[in-house]
């Protein structure tokens, strides 16, 4: 039952003492705005008053919507100086309890000034003063109390096993970073000079594994390396892929050498924990992934890649405006459809958006192209070089029935043809027609990409590992010298850059797949992108 109104139509003093609590609740709730407030009151509790008024209440009752810097900056010099003390944290602001994820959201949407001020107290400086507030603070930030023994919440914490609870705090915090992240414009193109980006580190990630396979060991892990001496700057400044480009990375190299897996993610946790402050969104999602370890990253992947997607598409869409950013992105939904790192549902729907948004671009048909490749390589993988051989066919005749100056932008995918014919007729042991292929690939790579490319210096490393295979040794010799050349050149570039020495805007620029791909799923990816063009 609400309050008479009274008889001048405005809440008393006794109408906003009776509500207080009620008004102080709803004003807290962060789903609702003061005009939410204020019309709930009206229509439920008959309650009628100015935004004046209700201001005016609030300043008395010391009621705040809104966490202010000087507070947000005590909060986090508490937390990082209990931390260093080892004691866990719980937060109240005049008594009232702040979750850790709203204070992960003001992080990403503070303003620089505040932000760096923030930094500066995590970071060590001014921590010396008493851990605890003093007792007329109204900022608290102590122990967490127990919770008393037989307490349902108690109960319901226990029994969530570690596989249940994992993946879901692992996708809340994602959540709120990328919303976070969003709405502080921490994505928006900038004017300095880029870091790498993730499509450019996945794939100098990929091609280091391609030279080991080569046996070129040495090379491999030079490359590999350069790739974890990267990540800390590209974790300083990480784009909206950098999370699914680490935890593809990790995938990756697991699927190869459990061991490479797992020393991949202890690197990137403890980096992330000595780059990043203790409550950062990164640091408390690799909390949870180091209870499971490499496997459970594994059996949590279609979860949490598509969790994420989901909610870049609610904050931010998934439909860049740019046709380039649009064919990259429609490329990782292909990719990652092909693998069932997301649902069908949820893949199909962004596909058809995307390739419709495409209809009147070449671009679509490239992007069929891509997922027939795709299936190619999978045929490569089974052994079944006939169908292997078919399709590349079928994808070469479409690129040279193009016309004009657009066939060009297409050599990348003609590079990646010559690759599967190249080791098709190698595994066919057909030397004779495999030697022309491969050398036919080298040139085009060196054509297309350059002397110090990854993809010349991965296809001359190919072609060498041929040679010696089949006792051609002065081939391999001279490729082997061909190999010394480039690599000494792409070193070079690599220390003067003090980092890596061309970025890779493609993300489909690598041939391989990168993850386990189901023939039924990229068949289902062809169909979509056939009826779409």
């Amino acid at each position: 039952m609400g309050t008479s109104r009274p008889r001048d139509g405005w809440a008393t003093a006794s109408d906003w003492a009776h509500h207080r609590s009620l008004i102080t609740a709803l004003y807290r709730d962060q789903n609702k705005t003061l005009k939410d407030t204020m019309r709930i009151m009206e229509e439920k509790y008959n309650f009628f008053a100015t935004v004046r008024m209700y201001k005016a209440r609030f300043q008395q009752w010391e009621i705040e919507k809104k966490i202010k810097a000087e507070d947000a900056v005590e909060i986090f010099r508490q937390q990082t100086a209990r931390t260093n003390a080892g004691k866990p944290s719980v937060v109240y602001i005049r008594g009232r309890k702040i979750s850790p994820d709203r204070l992960q959201r003001y992080r990403y949407r503070a303003a620089a000034m505040v932000l760096e001020q923030i930094l500066v107290v995590e970071n060590g400086a001014n921590t010396s003063r008493t851990i605890m507030a003093p007792e007329s603070s109204h900022i608290v930030c102590r122990t967490p109390s127990p919770t008393p023994e037989g307490s349902p919440i108690l109960s319901t914490q226990l029994s969530d096993p570690t596989d249940l609870k994992v993946p879901h705090d692992c996708m809340s915090i994602l959540k709120g970073y990328i919303a976070g992240s969003i709405e502080a414009g921490a994505w928006r193109v900038s004017t300095t000079a880029p870091v790498p980006d993730a499509f450019t580190w996945a794939h100098y990630l990929a091609t280091s594994q391609g030279l080991i396979a080569h046996n070129r060991t040495k090379e491999g892990f030079d490359l590999l390396n350069l790739c974890l001496e990267q990540y800390k700057s590209h974790l300083q400044n990480p784009d909206p892929f950098f999370w699914l480009a680490t935890y593809k990375a990790a995938l990756l190299l697991g699927s190869k050498n459990t061991q490479l897996g797992d020393m991949f993610m202890r690197y990137a946790a403890e980096l992330t924990s000595i780059v990043l402050p203790p409550f950062h969104p990164f640091n408390h999602v690799w909390s949870r992934i180091k209870l499971t370890g490499l496997q459970g990253l594994q059996q949590y992947a279609a979860m949490l890649f598509e969790s994420y997607l989901s909610t870049w598409k609610e904050q931010a869409g998934l439909l860049p405006n740019d046709q380039t950013s649009l064919v990259q992105m429609a490329f990782v939904f292909i990719q990652l459809q092909c693998s069932g790192m997301i649902s069908q549902a949820f893949g199909r729907e962004a596909l058809s958006a995307m390739m419709a948004a495409l209809s009147d671009s070449i671009y679509g048909q490239f992007l069929l192209q891509e997922a027939k490749f795709r299936m190619a390589c999978l045929y490569l993988e089974e052994e079944k070089l006939a169908d292997a051989d078919t399709t590349i066919g079928q994808i070469l005749a479409w690129i040279n029935s193009i016309q004009g100056p657009d066939r060009d932008e297409f050599n990348h995918l003609r590079c990646k043809c010559l690759w599967i014919l190249f080791e098709i007729k190698d595994r066919d042991g057909n030397v004779e027609e495999a030697t022309q292929i491969g050398r036919s690939l080298v040139n085009a790579c060196y054509s297309t990409y350059g002397p110090t490319h990854l993809q010349t210096i991965d296809a001359i490393s190919a072609l060498q590992s041929f040679y010696t295979r089949n006792n051609n040794d002065g081939a391999a010799q001279e490729a082997a010298m061909w190999f010394d050349q480039c690599w000494g050149d792409f070193s070079a570039i690599a220390q003067t850059n003090h980092g890596f020495p061309h970025t890779i805007e493609q993300p489909w620029l690598h041939r391989c797949i990168e993850l386990e791909e189901d023939q039924r799923l990229i068949q289902q990816v062809i169909d979509l992108m056939e009826q779409s063009t």
